[in-house]
């Protein structure tokens, strides 16, 4: 009789429980403080300028229930998993956070909404007890990404429909609230199997036009922290929630995963410090198409009345997955934030007549510029499989074209990682500048004195007694 393996849900259940703030590295510390403040800014911003929000806000209240986990900016106190909700919502809004390119997730804008209402719910949870629970989610997020990205001939899972940002942050929205509960091991793969029992995702919540994007990471923050809530009082999901016969992997992803990449090193090496940060508030694959058109009006000193055509070399990713060229009337005259966030033409346009784009060129009446939109509607998607970024590598090849009114051709053909990239990373400065940009579009207006407050507790959270001090400071 052939012995069941053992499934690594196991393993990362142990993991949320055991490891103490003392055996994480650094390294590791400072990318989930990086990723804490990076997230709480764009979320605190999205309160004035990403209409959904608001309405999510709105709605929750309306739902009424408990009140022990405050939304963001608006001060508002709903049961938690409303709060991770909503929250979610809010600090996915304007696309300014963090990312792993590389490994198909969004970690912040699951884990930090999760983690913060769970935070709120028990109280009194310590500036190192939260970075220990992020930092364990990061890595557990990063992780089962990283098994899906084989060595050889990765599959693009989002060409088949699925959206694995959101798929993948059921489980660390789970991992992130347990952990904070205190739930002991096996109900920490209870609440990873009730989070599976929950997990949705498809692409079209992106790549479809006039959808609210902002709103996917919602879905998994509200089920992660009712799947631990629901693992304290013993309901039990499916204990083999990955790697069983019905389990993640072998449903959403047709059983073609590196088992042996989930588990190895665990405890050893956190996987968080491969996450990058946005630059602009916007899909992090137009951000080298963007640099290298700054870079090209830099170099050349034209204007945008003297450019005829702009062409862009694009791959599969760009032009089929993600749809940041198609459909081209939208992608030039975007209609709403989610529209101009997800454009190549839109993007590359903003860059080429304002400089670089800022959270002004993506909200409000900002996607309405005529100067932006003439220039938009001369861009053209051209795809080639040599050009942008391949499935599982964090390199781009944004190579662009621009044919100028008085006969000179513009060419630009180089291989970049991005600005905010691991591999090009954004100093600890630039972090917190964003954040002081962001918040200056709170709901409620922050003094200097509250804004400088909570940056000072952020980057040195490890000192903080009660992180729901932070909360209070914004809300």
């Amino acid at each position: 009789m052939a012995i069941e393996k053992k499934d690594a849900v196991f393993a990362f259940a142990k993991h949320m429980v055991s490891v103490k703030y003392e055996d994480i590295p650094p390294g590791a510390i400072e990318s989930t403080k990086m990723s804490i403040l990076g997230t709480l800014g764009p979320a605190i911003a999205a309160s004035t300028t990403v209409p959904v929000c608001k309405q999510m806000m709105e709605l929750a209240k309306e739902m009424g229930g408990k009140q022990e986990s405050t939304i963001i900016a608006y001060g508002v106190k709903v049961p938690c998993y409303m709060a991770a909700f909503v929250n979610a919502a809010l600090a996915h809004g304007l696309n300014f956070g963090d990312v792993c390119e590389e490994y198909l997730s969004h970690p912040g804008v699951v884990i930090f909404p999760a983690a913060l209402a769970m935070a709120e719910r028990v109280g009194k949870v310590s500036g190192k007890e939260f970075i220990t629970a992020f930092t364990l989610a990061l890595d557990i997020i990063v992780r089962l990404g990283r098994s899906l990205v084989l060595k050889e001939a990765p599959r693009d899972w989002i060409r088949y429909g699925w959206l694995p940002p959101q798929i993948l942050g059921y489980f660390s929205a789970a991992a992130v609230a347990g952990r904070l509960l205190g739930l002991d091991e096996h109900q920490m793969v209870k609440a990873f199997g009730l989070a599976y029992s929950q997990t949705a995702g498809i692409t079209e919540e992106v790549a479809g036009v006039g959808v609210d994007k902002a709103i996917y990471p919602s879905y998994a923050g509200l089920a992660g922290v009712l799947s631990a809530l629901m693992a304290q009082k013993s309901i039990t999901g499916p204990t083999h929630s990955l790697e069983g016969k019905n389990g993640l992997f072998n449903v959403y992803f047709q059983g073609e995963y590196d088992s042996s990449s989930l588990i190895r090193d665990l405890g050893k090496t956190f996987e968080g410090v491969n996450i990058g940060f946005f630059s602009f508030p916007c899909c992090a694959h137009t951000h080298a198409y963007i640099e290298t058109a700054l870079q090209m009006v830099d170099e050349n000193k034209f204007r945008p009345e003297n450019v005829e055509t702009v062409t862009l070399f694009v791959g599969s990713l760009e032009k089929e997955a993600l749809g940041l060229c198609d459909p081209l009337e939208v992608r030039r005259n975007p209609t709403n934030t989610s529209e101009a966030q997800l454009s190549l033409p839109y993007t590359v346009a903003t860059a080429m007549t304002q400089g670089k784009p800022r959270i002004k060129h993506f909200v409000g009446g900002g996607f309405k510029d005529p100067e932006i939109l003439r220039l938009s509607n001369k861009v053209v998607c051209q795809a080639d499989s040599e050009y942008g970024q391949k499935v599982g590598r964090g390199m781009t090849r944004p190579a662009i074209e621009i044919k100028l009114t008085d006969g000179r051709m513009l060419h630009s053909d180089r291989k970049v990682f991005r600005y905010g990239h691991p591999q090009n990373p954004m100093s600890k400065e630039e972090h917190i500048e964003k954040f002081r940009d962001c918040v200056s579009y709170s709901v409620k207006p922050l003094s200097k004195d509250s804004v400088e407050a909570v940056i000072k507790m952020l980057t040195k959270l490890e000192e903080v007694d009660d992180v729901t001090e932070i909360i209070r400071l914004v809300s």
